[in-house]
């Protein structure tokens, strides 16, 4: 009778120890892996769109921190290069495609040699292609001027009134991808004037 009592005791005691270990597992399971489940899962936040520029393999839950700042031109030859970019997205765009195009005129003249020729046929030009890459076409409806443009939007002009007597030579830049600036300087015998062509796209 002693005897049964003491195994009787043994396994009340066992089975009390083991509830007490099962249960100190189910609250580290539980903290580990509070949404429930069996697997000792760690949860990790992070971005897991994989096209994203901070996409994170190891996140199992979105926190839609996901970043597309790589993306953007990466060719140094383009107008809009990103030097920040590291995946490009086909957004390049080239000085020389954003010139020719028609462009409106706001002029400011210092003289009266080309403001009459610019007054009368240029509130609008238009610009074309050239024979060669970067050669431009600027069209001021009574006269043209041969030109040019370099990758980094870098403009220069030259050429002759519809007389041919008075030289016409310029700088200018691109200033964005919808504005550009043109200084022109008109020469005729004694007499020079200065212009500041300021060009908006004509969309």
């Amino acid at each position: 009778m002693k005897f049964s009592f003491k195994i009787l005791a043994i396994c009340i005691l066992t089975s009390i120890v083991i509830a007490s270990c099962k249960k100190e597992d189910d609250n580290i399971n539980n903290d580990v892996n509070p949404s429930g489940g069996g697997d000792n899962v760690e949860t990790v936040f992070g971005c897991m769109v994989d096209t994203a520029c901070n996409y994170n393999i190891l996140a199992n839950v979105d926190n839609e921190s996901c970043d597309y700042s790589c993306y953007g031109c990466t060719d140094e030859l383009a107008f809009n290069f990103d030097s920040e970019a590291t995946i490009d997205d086909g957004s390049c765009v080239y000085a020389s495609q954003l010139m020719v195009n028609n462009w409106s005129v706001e002029s400011n003249c210092d003289g009266f040699i080309m403001s009459p020729l610019i007054d009368v046929g240029a509130s609008e030009i238009t610009i074309e292609e050239g024979e060669n890459g970067g050669d431009l076409v600027v069209d001021f409806g009574i006269f043209t001027l041969e030109g040019t443009i370099d990758n980094d939007g870098n403009i220069s002009v030259s050429g002759e009134d519809p007389t041919g007597l008075t030289q016409i030579s310029g700088t200018g830049f691109l200033q964005s991808e919808t504005t550009a600036i043109i200084n022109i300087t008109a020469s005729v015998t004694l007499l020079t004037e200065n212009c500041t062509l300021t060009l908006t796209l004509i969309e």
